[in-house]
């Protein structure tokens, strides 16, 4: 074989001729083989798995091959196609261990989480640690626009992580954006137009008719139930007055008991003009959403320069909710000197949302709740005798406002149009840093960072209709402004001595964060259509805070490694924090790594292209699960009968530390037959001296009172008397199943088992949290409520597990009332007051991950990626919500009610084996005796399992000759729907709404539809 060199560009192309072949090898490139001609044209195209591929670590970058860590990385061609607002979004599916909960589709929501690899605090944050461009980011990651981004890189184990030792127990998510890398000047446009609309569907639930005649049955339990007729007579009475006692609707042509046939069955007919009773559709709309962006960059000897500019509006698919954001970037570096480096970041956003503030729990001013829970016989217009919609003097519908029988005066759909809940904000963060080389090895770093922003929150409630009705209309501003800073000095050393590699760095940071909160209320607004503080009349509430938070830093990190084959790293870092008393902490980490396809045994194996075995352990710290004074005594300020009061919140506790975590890491990882990637990974982190609320006597005094959301008069302070445990596998692979000149297809599947367990509690007792229980050797989110055992075929009640710790008296008591039931030497009871709570089951999943494939034809390129969780249960609220109503307060129902108990089966008595049916559902009922089978239980879990469609993409580079004649340096073109669909276990179900297992009634996911065009210059 001969050899023969061309140098182009300062690289080495190196090309080996054999039997009439050219294979052409250039660095970080794909090799190739082509037959000899006289003229011979090749494209070489980049070698993604390249052993010397470059990823951000902490505190600077390193080569895969040295990890030592868990670190998964993303780039920005997997992003950049994606519709997403807020960046860390992307990361869900992208690698093993990592959970994103990105469901909430309110344009602009700030409320996506992430958990790495399990959850290490109870009462604290999981949230992991968010790092832009080397420095820790306390902003809303909205104001980051995601087409400036080159890179994430997401710090899983203690190793890597533990240089951000004080903040990084969750996990670190390094964000880095662009930077200018041609030596040309290099010009993008893009554009990305698109339909929003909602990925999860309504809840199955009852038409007007269907839900008509079951109110009807529920109506005429009542009255054999309560008032003790027989079942004609109640069929009868219940028909007579079922529209005027509990209904209350005008909608339908008859009234009474002419509504109803002898069988119960509906036969008056709704009204012309009554289209207007589907109030979810009229809060629904296909939303829209447009992006644009402009980026340059250019590069040379002694400077690179990024700068962009990008715009971004969204309208989201309930009405009154919309993002508007622009974002500007400019990134530079300049190299003077041989010596000398030096650069500036600067980035800055400005956006306006409106939002719905109150969209969550049981809130008359949530339109979900409302329109989810409307029942399908009530109008939102006005409506005249005849069911003609009344209009106003421009012939405009005009909303029901004053109607108190069903609505309580209330109407959502007028409120959204003539409330504001409307949020601007302004960000802006910069960066400065000189680092200067001397003495040959050494370098020395300065970095400042400061970050800023303001944020005005603005609600007025409309004095027509809704909250502000009583008051006469009312105002109220929330502003809050937030200034940090950080300082930073690092000294690095590195020194190659023959085939060793030492690196070391030192360093150290300061930081402050103030937050400055202001908040005014008026009512009585003076002038329609004025908005301003100024046209309200009455003051009723003013307050206002300062929150300063500081920490100091000394860190340092040494690295080395043997001929590429080797490698060591161990850090350490020294964290004070202004959150406790004795403020420091010590944080480290040791981590090794070896090359195992490098070794000389393993030359031969040529099937074999890569093999890494890697281990570490690490200590990190975690000061958010407590406030910013949490060691101090504190004091509410108040106003009690016109003079200036104060109320203890706070016992002080002097002894508060951080909560550590430790994490041991193990993982094999590599590349066979030059198609294959695969990497296994072991984890067991434990996390300890987590806080908790402990309890005093009464006499101490009350402290969870005033200034507390849900206040219990109780007497508490917290302290470090808590451990959680989380251990579990991580797999990924993917394959090039098919790669020829034209053809390319991979596909890759990742997974991720974990198991979650309380190892320590204060003085080992368990802590009820509602359907939840924190207990030692259980999850932190496992489900511990009352076991719903099925239908009692004798009468359609629920019946449940009776508690065994009741005393005989009681038992007695309740067989008398006939409250007991004995079936199959088992014994039950009808009220949950009387069962057993038992454990039902964690919301956490038995595993978790996702499956992507991208299929490549020339320029073609299809593009799919799934996600998936198998086991973990949901309490499902919304749907208990909707399998029961009252006579009080008439609302939806499920489909679901109209499988329940009707009678009681042939042949069935008392004493039949089969009594009770576990599958069953309970008779819908009215009477006195329902709410027994509507309570809090197991009958409410359902399985969380789900696979989501996450993003279906397809792409098209236009060819390069057409594309040079235009001028043009690329064109692609691409079609994109994001959240394409979600199968789970009950229509309307939202499992990845909350990692805890609950419900809400509130957004869901968006379903975004997106056509995109780039174009290079």
């Amino acid at each position: 074989m001969n050899n023969f060199y061309l140098f182009i560009n300062q690289q080495f192309i190196i090309l080996y001729s054999s039997a009439g072949t050219l294979v052409i090898s250039f660095i970080g490139m794909q090799s190739q083989e082509v037959k000899i001609k006289p003229n011979v044209n090749v494209v070489l195209h980049a070698d993604s798995h390249a052993l010397e591929e470059v990823v951000v670590v902490a505190y600077g970058t390193a080569s895969k091959q040295s990890l030592t860590g868990a670190v998964a990385s993303l780039d920005a061609k997997e992003m950049e196609l994606r519709p997403v607002t807020q960046a860390t979004n992307a990361l869900e599916g992208a690698a093993p261990g990592i959970q994103v909960n990105n469901s909430y589709g309110e344009p602009g929501s700030d409320k996506t989480s992430i958990r790495i690899r399990g959850f290490g605090s109870i009462n604290g944050s999981n949230e992991p640690l968010i790092v832009v461009d080397g420095s820790p980011y306390s902003g809303n990651l909205n104001d980051i626009n995601p087409q400036d981004i080159e890179s994430m890189s997401v710090l899983k184990d203690a190793s890597s992580a533990a240089l951000y030792g004080n903040k990084a127990a969750n996990g670190v998510v390094l964000i880095t954006t662009k930077k200018g890398k041609s030596n040309k000047l290099n010009l993008r446009m893009n554009v990305k137009q698109g339909m929003y609309t909602r990925a999860i569907p309504q809840y199955d639930k009852l038409g007007a008719k269907d839900w008509m005649e079951t109110m009807l049955q529920g109506w005429s339990s009542f009255y054999q139930k309560d008032a003790g007729l027989a079942p004609a007579d109640a069929l009868v009475a219940a028909a007579s007055t079922l529209n005027s006692s509990v209904v209350r609707t005008k909608i339908f042509d008859k009234n009474g008991a002419d509504m109803f046939d002898a069988n119960g069955k509906l036969v008056a007919n709704i009204l012309p003009g009554y289209s207007d009773l589907d109030w979810t559709d009229a809060l629904q709309r296909t939303g829209y959403r447009q992006e644009y962006g402009v980026s340059a960059d250019a590069a040379g000897e002694k400077y690179d320069v990024f700068a962009s500019l990008g715009y971004l509006n969204e309208k989201g698919y309930i009405i009154a909710s919309d993002f508007d954001r622009l974002t500007a970037r400019l990134n530079a570096n300049f190299r003077p000197t041989k010596w000398l480096t030096t650069g500036i970041t600067l980035s800055g956003a400005s956006s306006v949302s409106n939002f719905q503030g109150q969209a969550s729990s049981s809130y008359y001013a949530n339109p979900f709740y409302t329109g989810d829970m409307m029942a399908p016989v009530y109008p939102y217009y006005e409506h005249n005798e005849d069911g003609s919609v009344v209009t106003d003097e421009n012939g405009a519908p005009v909303y029901d406002i004053n109607n108190y029988d069903y609505l309580s005066g209330r109407n959502i759909l007028y409120e959204l149009q003539n409330n504001i809940n409307r949020k601007n904000r302004n960000t802006l963060n910069g960066q400065v840093y000189g680092t200067v080389k001397f003495l040959k090895d050494f370098s020395a770093t300065v970095r400042g960072n400061l970050f800023t922003y303001n944020e005005k929150s603005k609600q007025f409630d409309n004095p027509n209709c809704g909250d502000g009705a009583a008051n006469g209309g009312r105002m109220a501003v929330e502003n809050t402004r937030l200034f940090e800073y950080r300082f930073a000095q690092e000294l690095y050393w590195a020194h190659d001595f023959d085939r060793h590699h030492v690196d070391v760095l030192l360093g150290h940071e300061s930081f402050k964060n103030q937050v400055n909160w202001d908040y005014m209320m008026k009512e009585q607004m003076k002038v329609s259509g004025n908005t301003e503080m100024a046209n309200f009349a009455k003051m009723t509430s003013i307050d206002g805070y300062e929150n300063v938070y500081t920490t100091e830093s000394y860190l340092s990190r040494i690295r080395y490694n043997y001929a590429q084959k080797y490698f060591f790293d161990a850090s350490f870092r020294r964290d004070g924090s202004s959150r406790f008393s004795s403020p420091w902490g010590n944080f480290w980490s040791v981590g090794a790594s070896w090359m195992i396809s490098d070794e000389k045994f393993m030359k031969n194996i040529d099937w074999v292209n890569s093999l890494k075995l890697r281990a570490s352990y690490g200590e990190v710290g975690n000061d958010a699960g407590v406030n910013y004074y949490a060691y101090k005594e504190l004091y509410y300020s108040d106003v009690n009968a016109g003079i200036g009061a104060f109320y203890k919140m706070q016992i002080p506790n002097a002894n508060l530390k951080w909560e550590t975590s430790g994490s041991f890491d193990i993982a094999l990882e590599g590349r066979l037959f030059d198609r294959f990637n695969f990497s296994v990974d072991f984890f067991n982190k434990t996390s300890k001296d987590l806080l908790f609320t402990v309890y005093n006597p009464l006499s101490a005094g009350a402290t969870d009172w005033y200034a507390s959301s849900s206040p219990t008069g109780m007497s508490q302070y917290f302290a470090n008397i808590g451990n959680v445990r989380n251990t579990g596998l991580e797999v990924a692979m993917d394959v090039d199943a098919i790669r020829t000149k034209d053809w390319k297809w991979n596909i890759g599947l990742n997974l991720t088992t974990i198991h979650n367990e309380i190892t320590k509690l204060p003085e080992g007792k368990d802590i009820l949290n509602g359907v939840q229980n924190y207990s030692e050797g259980h999850s932190v989110y496992e489900f511990y409520t009352y076991t719903y055992a099925g239908v009692d075929q004798m009468n359609g009640r629920a019946l449940y597990n009776a508690n065994p710790e009741l005393g005989e008296a009681t038992v007695n008591a309740l067989k008398s009332r006939g409250e007991y039931i004995t079936i199959n030497d088992k014994n039950y009871v009808y009220n949950t007051s009387y069962a057993a709570r038992e454990w039902q089951g964690s919301a956490l999943p038995d595993l978790y991950g996702s499956i992507n494939t991208s299929l490549s034809w020339k320029d073609l390129t299809l593009s799919v990626l799934c996600t998936y969780s198998l086991g973990g249960k949901v309490y499902d609220t919304n749907y208990s919500s909707l399998m029961y109503t009252t006579s009080n307060g008439a609302s939806a129902l499920h489909k679901d009610v109209m499988k329940g108990w009707t009678q009681v089966p042939e042949g069935m008595t008392e004493d039949s084996p089969n009594r009770l049916d576990p599958n069953g559902t309970p008779q819908f009922d009215l009477s006195s005796l329902a709410s027994t089978s509507y309570g809090l239980s197991s009958r409410w879990l359902t399985s969380a399992s789900y696979f989501t469609i996450k993003n279906i993409n397809l792409s098209y580079n236009l060819p390069r000759n057409f594309v040079h004649k235009l001028g043009l340096g690329g064109i692609s073109v691409y079609g994109t729907i994001e959240n394409a669909a979600i199968f789970t276990s009950r229509k309307g179900l939202n499992p990845q709404y909350s990692f805890n297992g609950k419900q809400d009634n509130t957004f869901v996911g968006a379903r975004v539809y997106t056509l995109g065009l780039n174009l290079n210059f």
